[in-house]
């Protein structure tokens, strides 16, 4: 038996919002005292503390709350199949299945009605009537949230205010900047940290504004040009902190068994090569071998940011693409292979049935190429493609039979895999026969015949044509998104 699940949604609080709203609230400000009252912390504490709690509830309430939805969401998957097989049974000329009665469709109509309309109702729908009860015994839960805040180290989630770093910073700067920085803080001073404190450039340009405004001539044309760059200086300072502090850094070179690697990383970029150390170290180990495999040097950190960033936006795009051209194109009715993250996995992308009956087989080309003269997954690779598609629709079909004796294939799903094994055993065949002028023209009739089409998709890209050469296999574009533009390499 497995677990509740866990989704973590107290995880993407950010703190500036949650200390922001607990000094608009009486009766956090009240709370704050009185555990700074009580605590030789002081009001550092009661500020993490309040954070911890407010990041542990809402996760533990967002537990609840999603949780019951996806049952919810099964349920209705559940019944949704029910009425589709006796539908489907009865549309083919048929009567309703055996065993099943008029009413029972009614019924299966009533709960599925039901269970929408209670999802639309979030709390109701839920729990109905009953109280949200987030544990059984409300002090063992109040010691739980303690226990866990004091094994934390009072470190409450994942951003704990860097004050260590920006007074650094502030150290770090020109007389004048500071003196700047005093005159601001003496005069707004709330306003002055929502600027340094600002998470988007947006956001920031609109602080700053707020603050120029709130000071209304009291600072000189020069000082307010020091406090900008100040402001500047000091957000730059606080949002390297709120991504690497000191202890994090440390504990992730521990697990770098590598020196070079280490070393490249202790002197690395903090917004992607540290990142990477610390979230996923193994990918940063498989990723650091392909680097010095490619002749990588082993001191060039920039070289292998380079190519991590690379790595990354290819990756990404790839993602990106399979994922939308798969809800994009709308002439496929059912898929047979859908989406993954497995961009770099050889092979077709998508396949799947038109709602004429005729097989997709799909490429997504997600770069920034205009143009395509290569798809290897449907041209030099495609009766290999085809046969493995073939073999692993098979052996999924295989499966849901073992685990359900009763389960039955769709007819059109057998027809098309049928259809893929003979049009790859005729494309061995053209291959190795005849000549290789009439080859594409040969292949593009075996293809048709048996009713499958290659498709390239350019979901986050900018492909807008191919070579005659893919086209006169029977290749076409299917544009099926808008181009994704990024930042130049040199971006952070």
């Amino acid at each position: 038996m497995t677990g509740p699940r866990r989704f973590r949604a107290g995880r993407f609080l950010d703190a500036a919002a949650v200390h922001a709203a607990a000094d608009a609230n009486p009766r956090l400000r009240r709370f704050m005292r009185t555990i700074a009252e009580h605590s030789e912390a002081g009001e550092v504490r009661s500020r993490r503390l309040l954070e911890h709690l407010i990041r542990r509830i809402v996760d533990d309430v967002g537990d609840l709350h999603l949780g019951n939805a996806l049952n919810r969401l099964e349920r209705i998957a559940v019944l949704r199949d029910n009425i589709a097989a006796i539908l489907d049974h009865v549309l083919e000329g048929g009567t309703l299945p055996e065993g099943v009665r008029v009413e029972t469709l009614g019924e299966y109509f009533d709960q599925l009605s039901t269970e929408m309309r209670e999802l639309s109702r979030p709390r109701e729908g839920i729990v109905g009537d009953a109280p949200l009860r987030l544990a059984d015994d409300a002090g063992a839960y109040a010691d739980s949230l303690l226990r866990d805040f004091d094994a934390g180290g009072g470190a409450a989630g994942r951003h704990v205010e860097p004050a260590a770093i920006v007074g650094d910073a502030f150290r770090a700067m020109p007389a004048d900047r500071q003196a700047a920085l005093r005159r601001a803080a003496e005069l707004e001073p709330a306003a002055l940290w929502r600027a340094v404190a600002a998470e988007s450039e947006s956001g920031k340009r609109a602080a700053v504004a707020d603050l120029q405004t709130r000071l209304g001539g009291r600072l000189t044309p020069d000082e307010v040009a020091r406090l900008r760059t100040a402001v500047d200086d000091l957000g730059r300072a606080r949002s390297r902190g709120l991504q690497m502090s000191d202890a994090r850094l440390a504990d992730a070179l521990a697990r770098i068994g590598d020196p070079d690697l280490r070393a490249v990383v202790a002197g690395g970029d903090v917004w992607l090569t540290q990142q990477l150390a610390v979230h996923n170290p193994e990918a940063l180990a498989t990723l650091w071998r392909r680097f010095r495999d490619r002749n990588g040097r082993a001191d060039d950190g920039p070289g292998f940011r380079a190519f991590l960033r690379h790595d990354m936006v290819t990756y990404g795009r790839g993602v990106l693409g399979e994922y939308s051209a798969a809800f994009s194109l709308s002439s496929i009715e059912l898929f047979l292979k859908g989406p993954d993250a497995n961009v770099k996995v050889a092979g077709t992308d998508l396949v799947g049935i038109g709602h004429d009956g005729w097989v997709w087989l799909v490429d997504d080309k997600s770069h920034r190429a205009a143009s395509v003269s290569g798809v290897s997954a449907l041209t030099d690779n495609l009766v290999v493609n085809l046969r493995r598609d073939a073999a692993d629709f098979r052996d999924a079909i295989a499966r849901l039979q073992r685990d359900d004796p009763g389960f039955t294939p769709d007819p059109r799903i057998l027809d098309a895999i049928s259809r893929m094994e003979d049009a790859a055993a005729e494309i061995d065949r053209i291959n190795r026969r005849g000549s290789a002028s009439t080859r594409p023209a040969r292949i593009s009739a075996a293809l048709a015949e048996r009713r499958l089409r290659l498709r390239v998709t350019s979901a986050a890209g900018e492909v807008r044509e191919i070579t005659q050469a893919l086209r006169d296999l029977g290749l076409a574009i299917e544009p099926t998104g808008t181009p994704v533009p990024l930042p130049p390499t040199g971006g952070r």
